[in-house]
């Protein structure tokens, strides 16, 4: 093979390489709750995390906690979800001026429970 054909093909390789999606990724600074599902932590800050398609608005939240998730191979403290049961409850008023002031901390855990019609749903619970 000539230094030729072996800088053609390296130059081939480089042209036609296929792309990742993790190439893409935008970074955020948080992740899914879904990601720490069944594990305990503390909230420290609550804040809207509303999530929006085209037209149609998702209500959401984003919680800060005490603790650090190992999460992709990043450190993280930061968890929005778009949870009805959860995004309702963070919509108490009292709840979240008391967390967001210090007042209070919250130390729960998100777990699967099933509603009286038999649904399936995530939801918070003290820890």
């Amino acid at each position: 093979m000539t230094l030729f054909s072996f800088n053609l093909i390296l130059f081939y390789w480089e042209v036609n390489k296929i792309a990742k999606l993790a190439d893409y990724q935008v970074v955020s600074n948080s992740a899914s709750l879904a990601k720490i599902d069944g594990q305990s932590f503390t909230i420290t800050q609550i804040e809207d995390s509303h999530y929006t398609q085209g037209d149609e608005i998702t209500k959401g939240v984003k919680l800060t906690m005490k603790e650090f998730f190992s999460i992709d191979g990043n450190q993280m403290n930061k968890f929005h979800t778009t949870r009805v049961a959860i995004v309702k409850k963070f919509s108490n008023q009292k709840l979240r001026d008391d967390i967001n002031s210090g007042k209070e901390t919250l130390h729960v855990k998100c777990i699967m429970e099933k509603s009286a019609s038999g649904k399936n749903f995530y939801n918070l619970v003290d820890a």
